[in-house]
């Protein structure tokens, strides 16, 4: 098991109750890890903060971590797919936030944007390779 597996276990999730939160829009249900961090980032050095999403809707989430973000805040959010890889990268707000029994935070957040995957600009040279292959079978 990662370290990133162990401290997502870590978090207690018995004493989540979403089903209580209002929310005008259907919800989708369902345990994944996030990492997120402020934004924009303030420091190079400053490291993902480890949550757990708890329900998601077409404008936002709610979420679990061990540290409380104030309403207001813009967090960068990172969605884990299930093996660990990042498959959702979003700019969203905390909207509320509020203490759990357990010690933890439980926050909602309505997105703003969608970050889109950076494309890896590749050289002149490797983009036409292929180009060059087929000519010189030909």
């Amino acid at each position: 098991m990662s370290a990133v597996q162990s401290s997502a276990m870590q978090i207690d999730t018995t004493s989540i109750n979403p089903s209580t939160l209002q929310s005008r829009e259907s919800r989708r249900d369902g345990l994944r890890q996030v990492g997120f961090s402020p934004f924009p980032r303030v420091s190079l050095d400053a490291g993902q903060t480890l949550g757990l999403l708890i329900n998601e809707s077409d404008s936002g989430f709610c979420m679990i971590a061990s540290d409380r973000e104030e309403v207001g805040d813009l967090l960068r959010v990172m969605v884990r797919g299930l093996h660990g890889h990042t498959s959702r990268d979003v700019v969203a707000r905390v909207v509320w936030s509020e203490a759990t029994d357990a010690g933890r935070c439980r926050m909602g957040l309505k997105l703003l944007r969608e970050n889109q995957p950076q494309m890896v600009r590749m050289r002149y040279e490797s983009e036409h390779a292929l180009d060059r292959f087929a000519t010189n079978r030909g």
